[in-house]
């Protein structure tokens, strides 16, 4: 589940990492990774209006990509998010 108050604490780390992100059960577009020191938080954009991922970085900022980092692997699944995940927001609002 992101919050506002998630962020990347070491961004030069996450992006040399390794991670395989998934699908965030809570959270209809939002995908969770995790390095050996931090969760990440990326929301899958609304292409071709907005970029198609953007990284959370927290304090209203955002890292938007087309093309992941080469060792980060978004895998979607076939069912995508659960029936019981919170909906969609716009972009920088979260559920409080």
């Amino acid at each position: 589940m992101v919050r506002r108050s998630d962020g990347v604490s070491d961004l030069e780390e996450a992006l040399a990492a390794q991670v395989v992100f998934v699908e965030d059960q809570a959270d209809d577009t939002w995908m969770i990774g995790r390095t050996p020191t931090q969760t990440l938080h990326v929301r899958m954009g609304n292409f071709p209006e907005e970029d198609l991922w953007s990284l959370w970085l927290g304090d209203g900022k955002w890292m938007d990509f087309t093309e992941p980092p080469a060792g980060w692997t978004l895998e979607l699944s076939d069912d995508r998010w659960p029936a019981t995940a919170r909906p969609r927001l716009p972009k920088g609002e979260f559920h409080e």
